[in-house]
């Protein structure tokens, strides 16, 4: 049974992929609950005998806290120092893209507008150290799990709280099963390489909240949109992966979001 190391195993993706693979890997799972000095420390202490290390720890792009923000690379520096052994895997984001109306592929520019892209594309540098690795570079995840942005907008609907969500940056969601899936498949498929991996749907968090609302409520929308600057438009084409293994992203029409509440 082979080892697989998961930084950050309760939120969306690492929620599910543990939960989809948990009986044909061994997965040691980390949380970031107890502070970063631990978090690190916890990280520093395993052993080198993982054949896969998968970095999920990922702050979002909306949040103010520059402390956590300026973790993002410096986490993967940690990985790249304390394992040898092991194919590195790093769940990026769309973000790395320079913004443009055109849907980005692997091959488009990665001139990132925001700060969270920048940090990002550092980290995707330096997975690139290493002997063996993938960069997945995702769309917004969401999907029953612990904790992530869906599960803040469930609770907000539940509660008819006034949220606000950005209505700037365009991103492509992905269904955390589907990200899930794709992961598992090109831990031995792929190496070396980047992939694109979300839906078709190109749409603001404010967007995306307010479909799940309204696919769930007939009344107007709480929610409200806000803007920090100019838009931003970071759709990408992810159909190399998609003709790679013969898949069909689950779309927002296809989701029935009254049962992801219950």
């Amino acid at each position: 049974m082979k080892n697989i190391l998961l930084l950050d195993g309760d939120e969306s993706f690492g929620f599910r992929f543990a939960k989809d693979f948990s009986d044909i890997y061994k997965i040691h799972l980390l949380f970031p609950r107890e502070g970063f000095e631990n978090y690190l420390e916890s990280i520093m202490a395993l052993p080198d005998n993982f054949d896969y290390i998968i970095n999920n720890f990922n702050v979002p792009f909306y949040s103010p806290n520059r402390v956590y923000m300026n973790m993002l690379d410096r986490i993967q520096e940690i990985i790249n120092s304390r394992f040898s052994n092991g194919k590195k895997i790093l769940i990026s984001t769309q973000m790395v893209y320079a913004s443009s109306p055109e849907p980005k592929t692997e091959k488009s520019i990665t001139v990132p507008e925001t700060e969270f892209g920048k940090i990002m594309l550092k980290s995707e540098k330096l997975v690139k150290d290493n002997e063996h690795y993938i960069i997945i570079r995702s769309g917004m995840v969401y999907g029953k799990c612990t904790y992530n942005i869906y599960t803040d907008i469930l609770t907000a609907i539940r509660g008819n709280i006034p949220l606000k969500l950005d209505n700037q940056v365009i991103l492509n969601p992905v269904l955390n099963s589907d990200l899930s899936m794709i992961v598992e498949r090109s831990m031995d498929n792929i190496d070396r390489d980047i992939i694109n991996v979300a839906g078709d749907d190109a749409i603001t968090l404010y967007q995306f909240g307010k479909h799940l609302y309204n696919s769930i409520h007939d009344d107007e929308c709480p929610f409200k949109g806000v803007k920090n600057g100019g838009d931003l438009n970071y759709s990408m084409d992810s159909s190399r992966i998609r003709k790679m293994y013969k898949i069909k992203f689950t779309g927002l029409e296809d989701i029935d979001f009254l049962n992801f509440v219950r």
